[in-house]
């Protein structure tokens, strides 16, 4: 799985940074890729990456702010467009009130799809999506108008087949393999096994929490305390600038450091960067973090 970031400004764009987009490629794991807000431009931002609008299934919006969902109408129509007649669905994920924005700005700007939108609207922390391999919660944090971060659980998958211990009893490669390690049990020769005596041990899920606009509050470390990768706003990098993030309800450095103390967690990428800094300050304020936090900048790519 990988992470691109589209835009990672926050409020309006800079010379550097643009609003803020999100775009995960989950091919691998579910033959999907998933957005997470969609800023102003973010249709031309995913035009440099290896993504295609038609690959992204599923959209999640945290908040109206225009810096988050400014991108979205523009990025359906040019999905549309790129699909031709095919009818590949998306689902977006979005506070209540979702479906009313997109569907009275498709209708103002006559903008015709060609392929069905599906809406989950929510309003309360919860559980937004889930099947047999992921699992999407999400929780309300503190901004300045309702707001949403999210956790993608991929839950953990059965070891692989111990195929030297199947050959032991008498069973080859082919068919019959799936069914060994798909059910809890199995008849080979008249005889019952149990599958997990032929799988090695299970593969842990990755775990990622993404926090868009918030101010600090202890409710959030343990939404993020069993993430392994934390994609967190800090629109404040500067310590000295604490009381002016939480006056605005943002992320401020200090904050950050709060995640770090956390024991499970293998990388923290820091978005949403006031474009009160210029490159080099930022490169500067960057050398004196821990070495597994990051700012990220426009089109970088993590694989996580």
């Amino acid at each position: 799985m990988k992470v691109h970031f589209l835009g990672t400004g926050a409020g309006i764009p800079s010379k550097y940074r643009n609003t803020q987009s999100i775009v995960f490629n989950f091919m691998q794991e579910l033959k999907e890729c998933w957005m997470f807000d969609c800023g102003e431009g973010s249709q031309h931002k995913i035009m440099h990456t290896n993504i295609k609008p038609s690959k992204i299934n599923r959209i999640f919006i945290s908040h109206f702010h225009g810096d988050h969902i400014l991108g979205l109408i523009g990025f359906l129509s040019s999905r549309s467009f790129l699909l031709n007649k095919e009818e590949l669905p998306l689902t977006i994920y979005g506070p209540k009130g979702i479906e009313k924005f997109v569907e009275f700005n498709m209708k103002i700007t006559n903008t015709k799809l060609n392929y069905p939108i599906y809406y989950v609207e929510y309003n309360d922390t919860t559980t937004i999506y889930e099947n047999s391999v992921v699992k999407v919660d999400i929780i309300s944090l503190n901004h300045t108008i309702q707001c949403f971060g999210f956790k993608v659980y991929f839950k953990n998958q059965k070891g692989t087949l111990l195929v030297d211990k199947l050959r032991e009893i008498g069973i080859e490669p082919g068919p019959f393999y799936r069914e060994v390690k798909n059910q809890e049990t199995f008849i080979y020769n008249g005889v019952e096994y149990v599958s997990k005596d032929f799988l090695g041990d299970n593969k842990r899920g990755k775990c990622i929490a993404i926090i868009p606009d918030t101010s600090y509050f202890e409710k959030i470390l343990d939404f993020v305390s069993d993430a392994d990768v934390i994609i967190s706003e800090c629109t404040y990098l500067k310590e000295e600038e604490y009381e002016l993030a939480q006056k605005y309800k943002h992320i401020n450095i200090l904050d950050i450091y709060n995640f770090v103390k956390l024991k499970n967690f293998d990388k923290i990428y820091l978005t949403h960067i006031s474009s009160r800094y210029d490159k080099a300050t930022i490169d500067n304020l960057s050398n004196n973090l821990p070495n597994n936090v990051f700012v990220v900048n426009d089109l970088d790519e993590y694989n996580i």
